[in-house]
């Protein structure tokens, strides 16, 4: 606080996230431009991003592409890092729907 003003310094948590993710177990294909792809472990998917665990190191705001189960690539950018943990937003998010349903495909494979 400065004076009686408040000065904010980040958004609160609840503005971040976009939709509602779900816990997934799944394998997946990921893969930078120019880059040979290679699997990755998927931990959460919602119809905007998805958590990742891999030892190749992404970085924050990479432009990529990940192969979910029966669905074409996707496109996606890296948002976040933590450790080998990555969450990446969907440029195009998945309609509802497919998301449901892939959430639903991918609990505790």
């Amino acid at each position: 606080m400065l004076g009686n003003r408040t000065i904010e310094t980040r958004k609160p948590p609840a503005a971040g996230r976009g939709a509602e993710r779900a816990p997934v177990t799944a394998r997946a294909r990921f893969r930078e431009p120019g880059l040979n792809p290679f699997d990755v472990e998927l931990f959460d998917l919602s119809s905007t991003g998805f958590r990742m665990v891999t030892s190749f190191r992404p970085e924050i705001g990479k432009h990529i592409w990940v192969n979910l189960p029966g669905l074409q690539p996707l496109e996606a950018v890296v948002r976040r890092a933590d450790g080998n943990n990555y969450g990446c937003e969907f440029v195009n998010p998945l309609h509802v729907s497919v998301a449901a349903h892939l959430q639903a495909k991918l609990r505790g494979q």
